[in-house]
């Protein structure tokens, strides 16, 4: 089968969803079909293609794309716009194509309408990695009539796509609140870098090492420093804990916030900001620390999953999860390892000492199947071509 995997985004510059990619075309050659990817152009320092995606011979066509301030919604939103209208011409050459995968966008309905008009025989599998723009509502930077236009937009991507896969059982059930036809989602958790979750443990780097001091207990958040996240209470337990002399908080990671949550923390002694690592460092960073946190801003849970989860329990280490207590993902994975669900920084704090006072074991992972990279990306395979192959194996 051919399948035109349609790209809202590029693979010329680091994106966290590259290796959830690349894991995806790898299981639908490994199930004999091929695959051609439309992408942006940005003008990154990468190749067009990575090196694996190559090695199989896809092919693609990249499509110039100026980059838009973060910051700027209405400049990302007409440069969407934009790379959607010049995708028009392309497409048709595929024409023959019988299925297409797209991948969250806050320009989705159009694709959708794009897609169906040039292809209509062709299956549509959209990927809802975040949910738009339910995600900027929640915190209070679309509203109105605005946010009506831009939901019902995406609700016609929902109505059309003949199936929806997204990553929690939380944005499941919204999307079902948005109208979604329940029988067409399928939740598939994202994955990390490999299927066996002790090839994790102590994965040591020389500069995370420059970063995470050895005789000091580390707690580390990396990641983006936006909206989306609530950073600030990492901050607010580290002011919390400066008496704690042998505790450090360290915050990884860039973002339009990053300025503001560095002035707020400017006389707490106990954190420190560092640069945004490569995604190669990841596993390191998450390794070394003693914990983990994993923030976000109100109901976010809601729409979106961090990237980095699965491979923070992969490496084995305590996570804490400040998400809500409502989380059905946080009760799905009650047995995977040990984490905190902790909402305010008194809970945080509580949590730390407990970890570093071992009145808890921090080092349990009963079942990683649930994030398996095999495993998932075979099921993104069948999904997108509606060809479950039973005697398949995966790269």
């Amino acid at each position: 089968m051919k399948i035109l995997m349609w790209m809202a985004g590029n693979f010329d510059r680091r994106t966290p969803s590259e290796h959830l990619l690349v894991a995806i075309v790898q299981a639908l050659y490994t199930e004999g079909h091929t695959v051609h990817i439309i992408q942006k152009s940005t003008g990154g320092p990468l190749p067009k293609l990575p090196k694996r995606l190559v090695e199989l011979g896809v092919t693609t066509d990249c499509v110039p794309c100026q980059l838009a301030s973060k910051g700027n919604f209405v400049a990302r939103y007409l440069v969407e716009l934009q790379y959607v209208w010049k995708c028009r011409k392309l497409i048709k050459k595929y024409r023959n194509y019988e299925a297409i995968f797209n991948q969250s966008s806050t320009v989705a309905g159009f694709m959708a309408f794009v897609a169906k008009h040039i292809m209509p025989k062709a299956r549509l599998t959209y990927n809802i990695q975040d949910i738009f723009p339910e995600n900027a509502a929640y915190i209070g930077s679309i509203k109105g009539i605005i946010y009506r236009i831009l939901s019902a937009e995406q609700q016609y991507a929902y109505r059309h796509a003949d199936q929806l896969i997204t990553i929690s059982e939380d944005m499941r059930e919204l999307l079902i609140e948005k109208g979604a036809d329940p029988k067409k989602i399928q939740v598939i958790y994202n994955w990390s870098y490999s299927d066996n979750p002790y090839c994790y443990e102590e994965v040591y780097s020389k500069k995370i090492a420059e970063y995470l001091p050895m005789n000091t207990f580390n707690v580390v958040y990396a990641g983006n420093i936006g909206t989306m996240q609530n950073v600030d209470i990492v901050v607010a337990t580290a002011k919390l804990m400066q008496n704690e002399s042998d505790i450090h908080f360290h915050i990884f990671g860039d973002g339009i916030y990053k300025e503001r949550l560095q002035r707020k923390a400017e006389r707490i002694n106990n954190v420190s900001f560092w640069p945004m690592q490569p995604s190669d460092l990841a596993p390191s960073i998450y390794s070394m620390a003693d914990v983990n946190i994993i923030p976000l801003a109100p109901n976010i849970y809601r729409t979106a999953l961090p990237s980095k989860t699965a491979t923070c329990i992969a490496c084995q280490k305590p996570i804490i999860f400040c998400f809500g207590a409502e989380s059905l993902f946080l009760k799905s994975i009650q047995e995977i390892g040990c984490f905190f669900e902790c909402n305010t920084p008194l809970e945080i704090q509580k949590a730390i000492l407990e970890i570093k006072n071992k009145k808890k074991n921090v080092k349990v992972v009963a079942n990683f199947s649930p994030f398996s990279r095999t495993k998932n990306s075979k099921e993104y395979a069948q999904i997108i071509t509606g060809v479950k192959n039973e005697n398949c194996s995966c790269l």
